[in-house]
């Protein structure tokens, strides 16, 4: 069969092609498009993945590659704002792809994140062969930039693939670790307790259930973010992933329920995942980060998650990054008061803030370190982006609500 062509646009932004509903839902304020950045938009499937492949016109081309680690099990089109809108208008390429797993095809046990890191090895290596058909040659610099599962996808190639990139940047990343804290050790107990927590009539139940959702992770602070969480995320990624990291337990091969957002105790059973890890371990052992990055990477990630809380994802991340002996290689960011996604914002009055200006401000600091060697500032706490980055030089919008 022919392969598919790449064809011309007029403008591979989101003002030429619309932002897609899988995008939408992640933003608080896009990033501002000053000009529109024409070129080619390859699309089609790559090792069983969707993917989309831009890249600019000759004269706006810089010969370098950013590829985009797609959250959740979104499209390939779920970082065109976050990431495509911004890196397009500094003369990148952009690709990225579905990690062959959308939607709902983690709910069987056959299929396995450990497809995803297969899938975007693939993808850049057919990106570069479009460049090098189309432009004349391979991208000069390969960088990755992603967020929540497409962080973990970041981590992961940096650890096992890392002479295909030349650095990474992650927001709020997922950390596979069989032997630690991870989903399935936290998302029961989040299910199990906030029923509890919003039904409690007298303070010592609430406080008692309260003690236990911040011990599985929750800040302080974040607590409106709770009743939200629990009915957009908590459970149906229960559902999901547990049906895909531990299938043999029963109550999780059940039909997704409304109802379950009233009373999940039917998804969740009697499960306790300490005495379900044999069977995670063994699921979980391919998928396993080791901290062992082979080129830079900088994280990101708001103290405010309640989905991959900080403590566990962020923090026991950079603990193995120095295990590995690797700690010169990373840093990491602390966004007080960030959350998940900036989406979230929109229904947010609380003083919580964006993340997205620190996750571009990170590209740039990523690319001085890499090009210019430049290193970034000591791992920290920032509380403005000015303490990474001039905010004037971002095209993402600094304020908050």
């Amino acid at each position: 069969m022919r392969a598919r062509e790449p064809v011309f646009r007029a403008d591979l932004t989101t003002n030429g092609s619309g932002v897609d509903d899988e995008n939408r839902g992640l933003v608080y304020q896009p990033p501002v498009i000053r000009a529109p950045v024409p070129g080619l938009e390859w699309t089609g499937r790559i090792e069983g993945a969707s993917a989309v492949i831009r890249i600019p016109v000759p004269d706006h081309f810089n010969g370098k590659l950013m590829v985009g680690g797609i959250p959740a099990v979104r499209n390939e089109r779920a970082l065109d704002q976050i990431l495509s809108d911004i890196v397009l208008q500094r003369g990148y390429a952009y690709a990225a792809c579905d990690k062959g797993t959308p939607g709902l095809t983690l709910r069987d046990p056959r299929r396995s994140m450990a497809e995803w890191v297969p899938a975007y090895r693939a993808l850049v290596r057919r990106t570069g062969e479009l460049l090098r058909r189309t432009r004349g040659r391979a991208p000069v610099r390969t960088y990755i930039a992603g967020v929540s599962n497409g962080g973990y996808v970041v981590r992961a190639l940096l650890e096992q693939e890392p002479d295909l990139f030349d650095g990474g940047v992650e927001w709020e990343g997922l950390l596979m670790d069989p032997a630690g804290r991870h989903l399935m050790t936290t998302l029961p107990v989040l299910v199990e307790a906030y029923p509890h927590y919003r039904a409690a009539k007298d303070s010592t139940a609430r406080r008692r259930a309260h003690d236990r959702l911040v011990e599985a992770g929750l800040a302080t602070g974040s607590e409106s973010s709770w009743d939200r969480y629990f009915s957009r995320y908590w459970v149906v990624s229960l559902w999901l992933y547990g049906r895909n990291l531990d299938p043999d337990w029963e109550p999780f091969s059940a039909d997704f329920t409304p109802g379950w957002l009233d009373d999940p105790a039917p998804l969740l059973g009697d499960y306790r995942p300490s005495e379900r890890q044999e069977q995670l371990r063994a699921r979980m052992a391919p998928l396993a980060n080791t901290g062992d990055i082979g080129r830079p990477l900088i994280s990101i990630a708001g103290d405010y998650d309640c989905l991959l809380p900080f403590r566990d994802h962020a923090e026991a991340y950079e603990l193995m990054v120095r295990r590995s002996r690797k700690a010169d290689r990373h840093r990491l960011y602390r966004i007080p008061r960030g959350n998940h996604v900036d989406g979230l914002l929109r229904a947010e009055d609380t003083g919580q803030r964006p993340v997205l200006p620190f996750f571009e401000a990170a590209l740039y600091r990523l690319e001085a370190w890499v090009e210019q060697g430049e290193a970034p500032p000591p791992s920290r706490a920032l509380e403005q982006v000015s303490d990474l980055y001039d905010p004037d030089a971002l095209l993402t919008p600094a304020g908050g609500p």
